[in-house]
């Protein structure tokens, strides 16, 4: 309070309040004080000097080791194999796709499994209705197709 530094022995003038985030009351330190205290090259610390402990240091990470294939060679980022294993890897699918094409048959071909929208049957490819619904609804009108009456008799016919 009486407008020295507090470091011992020390007789400039304060130049500005000082109290690290582990301690309840701070210090008063001079210009020069501080300046040694920022310097990196310079032993002196406020720390020392007061006797207060120092925060809590995250420790620093370790840098990471390099990825490596299983054949010990560095991996590319962003890679799973290195290039020698992945070149061999593409020839070999390669190779059993040529030789899986040769020795595949053709597929049969597959008839629809759809079923008919009126009477539930099977229908060919593209159309909605099985051939004995569809003859059946060539013979109506749109008329008599769209009324309510119509729809009721048809579903009573299934």
């Amino acid at each position: 309070m009486n407008g020295l530094c507090d470091v011992k022995e020390c007789t400039n003038p304060v130049f500005m309040g000082w109290r690290p985030l582990t301690e309840r009351r701070g210090r008063q330190i001079c210009e020069y004080h501080w300046n040694r205290h920022q310097d990196k090259q310079d032993s002196f610390d406020l720390f020392e000097a007061f006797g207060f402990r120092r925060p809590p240091q995250a420790p620093k990470p370790e840098p990471a080791a390099k990825p490596v294939c299983n054949c010990g060679r560095e991996i590319t980022p962003g890679h799973k194999f290195c290039d020698v294993c992945a070149a061999e890897r593409k020839r070999q699918c390669n190779k059993q796709c040529y030789h899986g094409k040769k020795d595949h048959q053709a597929e049969p071909i597959k008839e629809s499994t759809l079923k008919c929208k009126q009477c539930g049957g099977l229908h060919l490819p593209d159309h909605i209705y099985c051939s004995k619904c569809a003859k059946h609804r060539k013979t109506i009108t749109r008329r008599q197709a769209q009324s309510r009456y119509w729809r009721k008799q048809q579903n009573v016919r299934v």
